[in-house]
């Protein structure tokens, strides 16, 4: 018997969101899908936008794969070139490297290219992780400029509080932004920034906007749900009913007994567990959906299996399909009930787990 755990992956959706991105924001937009598409199957991802304007993963190795893969659209590499090596397999693959730091540039002259590299500058507005200060910034685009092997295409930032979606929290981002004369177009919004136009000010038509967690159907923002934003659901997760029981009054469920029948019920027991990628910091109560009733975990999330109260649903049985999130269990409230987000959720589900492709 085939463990009966999936992720089911509405393809269809992933290209609405796109375009939904691709209507909000000015100029191309780069489909972010780094982290093996956060968990959705990075290659299926760019197969899925093959008219994409372009693709953004996070290193040198996954543009590789993508390009071994016999993906051809542009590709932006997001943490640059960590070598003299990786330089060279940019150029020969005809990748698109960020330079968030000057070693960068001193790597890529320990080497001879064998054709130039479109290059990002990225500039540090606050997120104080990598980039350079936008004084510091003119210094090296000089450098850059000056070497024949290289192609200065886009000066780029990452907002850190564009989730907040107020003026008031990208203020001083965009104030950074626009102290410079920069030579070459801007590439500023991610998904928070695309749906809000918050950041319309930097943009042209020749600016590139990079979507990342909206594609996937989760919201980037910390004030509005997805349903809100005309987002839709990409990934739904389900497993089955493999076993149910009764409970008396009184009894403990689960490791360290964290959850106790207050009356009389049943107990089914569903096939996915932290060994899954399931959260295993997922509290009692925390929803899940069979046969059309939302019933609530009882107990710890075990490596294999999680343990659900269906007291109030005699209906249900073995065999029947459970979702944990997706079109009716909404993937936010499930991160927001483990204190984390949903790129974490989609992006820890282990192998075991089975991508399975839907359309419509």
């Amino acid at each position: 018997m085939t463990r009966p755990t999936f992720a089911c992956i509405n393809w269809s959706h992933f290209r609405h969101n796109y375009q939904l991105a691709k209507q909000a924001a000015p100029g191309a937009a780069y489909a972010v899908i780094k982290a093996n598409g956060y968990g959705h199957g990075m290659v299926a991802c760019a197969r899925a936008l093959g008219d994409a304007d372009g693709f953004a993963v996070a290193c040198v190795d996954e543009a590789l794969a993508l390009r071994a893969a016999g993906i051809k659209r542009p590709i932006l590499v997001l943490q640059g070139a960590y070598s003299g090596d990786e330089w060279l397999q940019a150029s020969e693959q005809e990748l698109q490297l960020v330079i968030h730091h000057p070693q960068q540039l001193q790597q890529r002259q320990l080497v001879s290219l064998k054709q130039p590299i479109g290059v990002w500058l990225k500039i540090n507005t606050g997120m104080n992780r990598v980039g350079v200060r936008a004084e510091e910034a003119m210094a090296l685009i000089a450098g850059i400029e000056a070497d024949d092997a290289l192609e200065l295409v886009r000066v780029m930032t990452h907002f850190a509080d564009a989730d907040q979606a107020t003026e008031d929290a990208m203020a001083a981002a965009i104030t950074v932004m626009q102290s410079q004369p920069w030579p070459v177009p801007l590439s500023v919004s991610n998904s928070a920034a695309t749906l809000t136009g918050l950041a319309s000010v930097l943009e042209t038509s020749d600016s590139v906007s990079r979507p990342g967690i909206l594609l996937y159907g989760s919201s980037p923002l910390l004030n509005r749900t997805a349903a809100e934003l005309g987002l839709k659901t990409v990934m739904t997760l389900t497993s089955e009913v493999i076993h149910i029981h009764e409970v008396k009054a009184g009894e403990k469920v689960g490791y360290g007994g964290d959850w106790t029948a207050e009356k009389d019920g049943r107990i089914a027991v569903v096939a996915i567990g932290y060994g899954d990628g399931y959260p295993r910091q997922a509290p009692s109560g925390t929803p899940v959906m069979i046969n059309g009733h939302r019933c609530g975990l009882a107990g710890r999330v075990s490596m294999d299996m999680i343990t659900v109260d269906i007291s109030a649903h005699d209906d249900i049985q073995i065999g029947d399909a459970v979702e944990l999130w997706g079109e009716q269990i909404d993937v936010d409230d499930i991160a927001a009930r483990c204190n984390t987000i949903a790129y974490e959720l989609f992006c820890q589900l282990t192998p075991r787990v089975k991508r399975i492709a839907a359309e419509g």
